[in-house]
């Protein structure tokens, strides 16, 4: 294969010593926090890939924030607060934010000491170029920002689900994916050698849709591992249309009514999973590196939903249905072979793609 041939921009940072320190560690951090993305970054290269590496961690960060704190006496107002102030360029915030996680958390959790080490990643940040630096610090500024609207709130829904309605599983499905899928297509942008391409307008159209495919995946597939953390994100709204609630989506005695919500849930996530294929082939053949860094998550959604089909327990089992490792190498292989023809990928697409559900799962 050949390699792109748009050039890219290089910044400078000022302080190389700190920076490469910075970059370093991001690069050590990243397999720590993540399964499936640590290898997905790898097919990027160059300033792309540490842009990219850095935005990741940095919404690990405030995922963390929402999703994994221990016990504490900083509330959660005031860690996201911090969190945007040092994405602002305040250098203490970050210090404060990492000082914040309990001195009693110990390295051997990985999501925690990745926001112990805060101002490294910070720093990493600091050291973009302007343009990429601002793309990044706004991205994952919205992102924590309706993490903390909707963490604020959940205490006053313990007996429902996390969201009400599909306006709301839309909006929670935007801050927490879609506004990634905006600013991962801006970084993309800036790597453009020969100033604006109309392909990126569409693209940054779709990109929300892109994000909220995978969101809309990591929902349906984690519904065994959230539910008995007392989460739900199905809508209150669809379990009541089904007089279900947030536990009887676990009872196999109500597994038709649990299959016509799964099915709705499923249905918006392909047509996420379609909008990322849209984007992916809007990609030139001659950036095949981000177009594998795209295709990759959108094919393997596509085979976990099919996984999850075939396993019976699901949803009513203890572990979430996982695409193999084996499936996951072929697929990536079939991707690269077929990654300069839009013709050969959008073919992969259809074959991995579940075909639309005529009936309940079982």
């Amino acid at each position: 294969m050949r390699t792109p041939s748009g050039a890219v921009l290089v910044c400078n940072p000022p302080m190389v010593g700190v920076q490469s320190t910075s970059e370093s560690y991001c690069r050590r951090a990243l397999p720590r926090v993540s399964r499936t993305f640590a290898i997905n970054i790898r097919v990027l290269s160059g300033v792309l890939g540490d842009w990219v590496r850095t935005a990741y961690l940095l919404c690990r960060i405030a995922d963390t924030l929402e999703d994994d704190w221990p016990e504490s006496r900083t509330p959660v107002e005031e860690r996201f607060d911090l969190l945007r102030r040092a994405l602002g360029g305040e250098s203490r915030a970050a210090v404060d934010l990492a000082s914040s996680v309990p001195a009693s958390v110990s390295e051997d959790a990985p999501a925690l000491d990745l926001v112990r080490h805060a101002p490294i990643v910070v720093a990493r940040l600091d050291g973009f170029a302007p343009g990429p630096r601002g793309v990044v610090a706004e991205g994952v500024t919205t992102l924590a920002s309706g993490m903390e609207r909707f963490a604020r709130r959940a205490p006053a829904r313990a007996s429902r689900a996390y969201v009400e309605d599909d306006a709301e599983l839309h909006q929670y499905c935007y801050v927490v994916a879609g506004c990634v899928g905006e600013m991962l297509t801006r970084l993309y942008a800036h790597t453009q050698r020969n100033g604006h391409d109309s392909r990126l307008d569409e693209m940054l159209r779709l990109s929300p849709a892109f994000g909220e495919g995978l969101q809309l995946t990591n929902i349906l597939l984690d519904l065994p591992v959230d539910l008995p953390r007392g989460r739900c994100y199905v809508p209150q709204s669809w379990l009541e249309a089904e007089g279900l609630t947030r536990g009887s989506l676990r009872d196999a005695a109500r597994a038709d009514s649990v299959d016509r919500v799964l099915g709705r849930l499923e249905s918006m996530a392909l047509a996420g999973l379609d909008a990322a294929q849209r984007y992916t082939l809007l990609i030139p053949r001659s950036r095949w590196r981000y177009r594998l860094f795209c295709a990759w998550p959108s094919l393997w959604a596509l085979g976990s939903i099919a996984a999850a089909r075939s396993a019976r327990a699901f949803p009513f089992a203890v572990a979430r249905p996982r695409l193999g490792r084996a499936e996951i190498g072929r697929i990536a292989r079939a991707s690269v072979s077929r990654v300069l023809s839009n013709r050969a990928l959008a073919a992969l697409f259809r074959r991995v793609r579940p075909a639309e559900r005529m009936g309940p799962l079982r």
